[in-house]
């Protein structure tokens, strides 16, 4: 079943010019869709026909939900399903903030404690969005729940995000599950051994 056009416009109708991310995450989309089905799918979801950004460059995240949901819509024959895709696009896009130079340092900085990784994603996920409000609060010294506000990705999305982070770190079977509280706002139950 292809992404839900309504669900796109309802999120991209929220942003505002200020609400950008960096072109770094809009590379990741188009390579996961040019290695899954092609450079000229990954031009075709493109509406500047490119399939690239200027990683360091901010660009309006209403042309990336654009471009993401087209995206999908290519992918998910192949990945499964929408939330498949997904989950792709967010264990993809925090390996490549990793292996970047703003996510080295700021992985330099956690090391591989897994509770100073998770303490970091709020300023991590400032390096690579405009927009939005992350808070951590811990429950416990292994779990933790996550509360985004204002931000436009869905939580199956970030779930990933957060879960492959983690599978970066020392923590032992790291589990994370992401609900929707309303309309842009998510929350992340965050747990490991």
């Amino acid at each position: 079943m292809p992404a839900d056009p309504k669900e796109l416009e309802r999120r991209a109708g929220a942003a505002t010019d200020a609400d950008t991310s960096r072109g770094l995450n809009f590379n990741t989309l188009f390579t996961l869709v040019r290695e899954t089905v092609g450079d000229p799918a990954a031009k075709a979801c493109d509406p500047q026909g490119k399939g690239s950004r200027i990683d360091f460059f901010s660009y309006p995240v209403a042309e990336y939900l654009r471009i993401a949901w087209a995206a999908a819509d290519r992918l998910e024959p192949r990945l499964g399903s929408v939330d498949a895709v997904w989950r792709e696009l967010g264990r993809r896009t925090i390996a490549n903030f990793l292996s970047s130079t703003i996510g080295r340092t700021v992985f330099a900085m956690a090391g591989r404690d897994p509770r100073k990784v998770v303490a970091a994603a709020p300023a991590g996920y400032r390096t690579a969005v405009s927009y939005g409000e992350r808070k951590v609060q811990w429950l416990d010294e292994r779990h933790a729940r996550v509360v985004f506000r204002h931000d436009f990705m869905p939580a199956a999305f970030h779930a990933a995000v957060i879960q492959a982070g983690l599978e970066a770190t020392d923590a032992r079977a790291p589990a994370v599950t992401g609900r929707e509280l309303a309309f842009l706002e998510t929350e992340y139950d965050v747990r490991w051994e």
